[in-house]
């Protein structure tokens, strides 16, 4: 099965988000309402892309630790396709969400990021169903995964690719979801670990360099970009 290109959206004023879905609506899978989205303009901004393209998936990254019950029904009811949580989330948490997404028709995707643990946490994640299990770290790729000197064990000392393996060989049902700075220039090098989804965010809409300098990439240079990296995640 294709790997799917889930486009990250974290910034932007609400009007921009919603012409950004315009414009690559066709040319991406799935769409992500960004933690820093959901927390300037709530579900309302979900509500709004859904209307505008009901059958566009969209992934709502609430980063859920508790409560999970009442924030998984509210996404889905605003049109969201996947709910995401942490891997740090109580055990119940995670398993009522679940629940959740089968009674909504939806996906849960669950974010882990310590490496402590990490092959029986993998495993545990794993059992209770959910559909997606996503490593996410970043700028780390184009920062030589050196952003963390500190001696406690932290996902930021760990080499994205390499942690996403570990992940990827301890998961029996769920599908491996990476994002760490992906571009058209690394996405070869992501797909060697058979992903199920890959997120990507600057490496579609960040800012173009030209003869003029710095200027924000074009509508066009947006969608060649993320159909490049659906070409060679196919």
């Amino acid at each position: 099965m294709s790997a799917k290109l889930q486009m990250v959206l974290d910034h932007g004023k609400y009007d921009e988000v919603l012409r950004i879905a315009d414009v690559l609506y066709g040319h991406i899978d799935i769409l992500e309402i960004g933690y820093p989205q959901m927390v300037t303009f709530g579900l309302e901004i979900v509500s709004d892309i859904h209307k505008a393209h009901p059958d566009l998936p969209l992934c709502v990254d609430v980063k859920v630790y508790h409560g999970g019950t009442g924030i998984t029904r509210r996404c889905f009811e605003a049109g969201a396709s996947i709910v995401t949580v942490l891997a740090s989330a109580p055990d119940p948490v995670i398993k009522k969400m679940v629940e959740h997404a089968h009674e909504y028709g939806g996906s849960i995707m669950c974010s882990i990021d310590n490496p402590k643990r990490l092959n029986k946490r993998t495993q545990e994640i794993d059992s209770f169903g959910v559909d997606y299990v996503c490593v996410s770290s970043g700028f780390m790729m184009e920062h030589l995964y050196e952003l963390n000197k500190k001696k406690r064990p932290s996902i930021f000392q760990a080499k994205p690719l390499e942690f996403a393996a570990t992940v990827k060989k301890n998961l029996h049902h769920a599908g491996l979801a990476i994002g760490t700075g992906i571009n058209t220039s690394n996405i070869h090098e992501v797909m060697a670990l058979d992903p199920a989804v890959v997120l990507v965010g600057r490496g579609i809409y960040e800012s173009a360099v030209d003869k003029n300098g710095l200027r924000p990439a074009s509508d066009a240079v947006k969608r060649e970009r993320a159909d490049t990296l659906r070409r060679e995640m196919r």
